[in-house]
């Protein structure tokens, strides 16, 4: 059956359509043009901290509030990191730690937390265990309700002695935790109710220990009614994390128009900062497997009150910097990675002679000294510190017994130990690097090269060697006089400085060693 529209109903009703068509385009609109906007000031090569400062200042433009925060989940610990420049408007560091526990997120969440090993959840509270002694293995916890369907608190069972807790195993402790009630949890009746049905749970269940806990809205923390193993039975364990916190762990976006009217919010970064928080729009930020990475807050609307309608428009752009978020975390997990595996090669060549044990890190950490001294880009500085790290690595190809004998060596011996030169730039050939460190095997196998080109092992001269060469060739020989070898004691900075601007034009560039001079001075200093 339709329903006959007249002419003036008709005009009304397409007028309508256009007014919801408009502000829905609106909304895409302002989205993309916030996008681009971020997009601009945003480089997957830059650094994410220096990136963010821009990002909180679109965001604040684009949902017209006095400042908006980014917190980014730390991937090493469970906890918000909030870094100077995040919060339009405050300077300083915020860090929100979540570890409430794998009980604590049953809670939040009102969901089963299953984990086999607790020590590999970052969710996980280790300090329960260090105060008790106990190692906690596999884990089962289970919400506890009244008869409304709140979340009175939680269950927790702990080492299952097969392993693994089953599903089979979750619906029965669902099924019995379902026997209690709030006063079960109040009453020292309830407390010998609660102890007998652990006492059954761990003996059908096959478990080493079991807890009750009670959720205190009111204080944001879970209190023990029973707990196995600890002294006085008695636990607590706070979960005032915040609304970001909150948002962090249960997924759950928030609209709040008087901040300090719900107990949830926490006033601390207030009391820090001297700010006064009236509204809050938080959203988790998901990355594309739906994994939280982080979280957006909008503080105080300049005009009227939040709405569905800054939740939609934050939404759009959300995707996007969860996106170029969870890419800049794990470029940076993977130059981390990187750095530790250069580390540790350089050390297996240290490793060969105990004298020169730190040798690689300090000419490592000499040729970047000296190159931003210098004012060498970032891009010039992560080729050098590469090449340096590993400017030694054909000793690997050198006999132990010439690379540690004690006094000089024989003329053979050095023709021996100069060949590392063209092993390094060998074995880094094989190696396969990204385009930006091809020039490090070259690099790296010149540092006993000389200007007036008698040195080793291409004979090369002044024009020919490569500049970030001739930084470690400084660097090398500086920590080689300074460091205690087989066949001399350390020698003072200064007489190792006067030898470099002795062997100037010769040996090494004057401009490199007047930055080493400089760089040592600023070391000294601070």
């Amino acid at each position: 059956m339709t329903t006959e529209l007249t002419y003036e109903e008709l005009v009304q009703k397409v007028q309508q359509l256009e007014e919801e068509r408009k502000t829905q385009s609106g909304f895409s609109r302002q989205g993309a043009k916030a996008v681009l906007a971020m997009s601009s000031v945003m480089n997957i090569e830059g650094r994410l901290e220096d990136h963010l400062p821009q990002i909180a200042e679109h965001l604040s433009q684009l949902l017209n509030v006095e400042r908006s925060t980014l917190f980014v989940l730390s991937g090493e610990y469970l906890r918000l990191m909030l870094t100077t420049g995040f919060a339009e408007g405050f300077e300083g560091s915020i860090s929100l730690d979540l570890q409430m526990g794998l009980v604590g997120t049953c809670v939040l969440n009102d969901k089963v937390v299953n984990v086999a090993n607790a020590y590999d959840d970052l969710r996980f509270y280790q300090k329960i265990d260090q105060q008790t002694g106990f190692r906690t293995e596999s884990v089962l916890c289970v919400p506890l309700h009244d008869d409304t369907g709140s979340v009175l608190g939680a269950l927790q069972l702990l080492n299952k002695k097969t392993g693994v807790f089953t599903t089979d195993d979750e619906q029965y402790a669902l099924q019995r935790t379902g026997e209690l009630d709030a006063n079960d949890l109040d009453s020292d009746l309830g407390k010998e109710k609660i102890v007998t049905l652990l006492d059954e749970l761990k003996e059908a269940l096959s478990c080493a220990r079991g807890s009750v806990f009670v959720f205190d809205q009111a204080s944001g923390t879970l209190r023990s009614v029973v707990a196995d193993g600890v002294v006085g039975g008695d636990l607590q364990v706070s979960m005032n994390l915040g609304i970001a916190g909150i948002s962090a762990i249960t997924g759950q976006e928030f609209i709040i128009n008087d901040a300090y009217a719900d107990p949830r919010f926490n006033q601390n970064s207030d009391r820090k900062s001297g700010f006064q928080t009236r509204q809050i729009l938080c959203i988790p930020m998901k990355n594309q497997s739906g994994k939280i990475i982080g979280v957006i807050q909008g503080i105080n609307k300049r005009e009227g009150v939040f709405d569905q309608s800054d939740v939609d428009l934050l939404k759009q752009v959300t995707t996007f910097l969860a996106m170029y978020i969870e890419n800049s975390l794990l470029l940076k997990e993977y130059r981390q990675q990187f750095e530790s595996v250069l580390e540790v090669m350089a050390a297996s060549i240290d490793a060969k002679d105990p004298l020169t044990a730190s040798h690689s890190k300090m000419v490592r950490e000499y040729s970047l000294g000296i190159a931003r001294e210098l004012g060498f880009k970032e891009q010039d500085l992560d080729v050098l510190n590469v090449a340096a790290w590993l400017h030694d690595y054909g000793k690997l190809g050198i006999k132990e017994e010439v690379l540690t004998k004690p006094g000089r060596l024989s003329a053979e011996e050095f023709d021996h130990i100069k060949e590392h030169a063209a092993k390094t730039r060998i074995i880094l050939e094989k190696m396969f690097l990204a385009p930006r460190y091809r020039n490090v095997p070259l690099v790296a196998s010149c540092h006993h090269e000389r200007l007036d080109g008698t040195g080793y092992g291409n004979g090369l001269h002044e024009q020919e060697i490569p500049f970030l060469a001739k930084i470690i060739t400084v660097a090398d020989v500086f920590d080689a006089l300074t460091a205690k070898r087989h066949y001399r004691e350390a020698m003072p900075d200064e007489k190792a400085l006067a030898i470099l601007e002795q062997g100037i034009g010769t040996q090494f560039d004057e401009n490199i060693v007047a930055a080493m001079k400089q760089y040592l001075q600023k070391r000294k200093s601070s």
